[in-house]
């Protein structure tokens, strides 16, 4: 997936896949996501080879085993072409467990025609239940001057939200020696889209660090009035893996 906001802004992508790390930390592979262009697959799997990370990981567990990755690419114009420059990359992403049920819309606003992104952050246990579950930011999506109808709209947005991530489980996105080894917390955003409206697909104002959205959102949504998505792309908030050193802003 790749975005250009404006002429001169340098070209995000982003790219998955799985990292096959050896007990030492080091003989990184890589393969990606079968939707990953082929060329720009090839680019990663150079460039991680080259990483390297602590032997054991954040759970105290040796690294040795499989990882999913997310990294976030930009293409940065070279002589005679394009490079690429990792602008940040998250390991060990879990993913929410299939059938899990998404937060009720309130009648009430699905009617108003409001609409929400609610950025969740959410602790995890040892076993990818959550454990605890909190609000990082949310944005009500319909314009309207009275703030206190806003904040109002904005908190049962919040509350619908929290009470069904309370309920998900999540499935391991990486292993360690073995086990299926969970971040402590993440992040997850959920999007409330009423009938009839239109939207833009940025989402940092709330932090989330996503350039693109996994749906087609353009002038006019492609979206079913009263839709309420979760984004799939789970947001580590500490890695189950440390490198050894520093690569982000590094060119792969």
């Amino acid at each position: 997936m790749a975005a250009q906001a404006a002429e001169g802004d340098p070209i995000r992508l982003e790219a998955s896949g799985t990292l096959h790390i050896g007990a030492d930390g080091a003989n990184v592979g890589f393969t990606p996501d079968p939707a990953l262009n082929a060329q720009v697959a090839a680019q990663v799997q150079r460039g991680v080879a080259t990483w390297r990370f602590a032997a054991t990981g954040s759970h105290g567990r040796p690294v040795d085993g499989d990882t999913d990755v997310r990294l976030a690419l930009e293409a940065v114009p070279l002589s005679g072409g394009y490079g690429l420059r990792l602008a940040q990359a998250w390991f060990g992403t879990p993913t929410l467990t299939p059938g899990a049920v998404p937060p009720d819309y309130p009648r009430m606003l699905l009617e108003a025609r409001a609409g929400a992104r609610v950025l969740l952050q959410l602790r995890l246990d040892a076993q990818g239940h959550v454990e605890d579950a909190s609000i990082t930011d949310a944005a009500v999506l319909t314009h309207i001057k009275d703030a206190g109808i806003s904040a109002t709209w904005r908190e049962r947005f919040e509350q619908t939200s929290i009470a069904a991530a309370r309920r998900w489980s999540f499935v391991a996105g990486s292993t360690q020696a073995g086990v299926a080894t969970y971040p402590r917390e993440v992040r997850v955003l959920v999007t409330f889209w009423p009938r009839d409206m239109k939207g833009d697909t940025d989402y940092r104002h709330i932090g989330w660090p996503m350039e693109t959205s996994p749906w087609a959102i353009t002038n006019k949504t492609t979206l079913p009035p009263g839709s309420v998505l979760i984004d799939p792309r789970v947001v580590p908030v500490d890695s189950v893996l440390s490198l050894g050193s520093d690569v982000i802003g590094s060119m792969l």
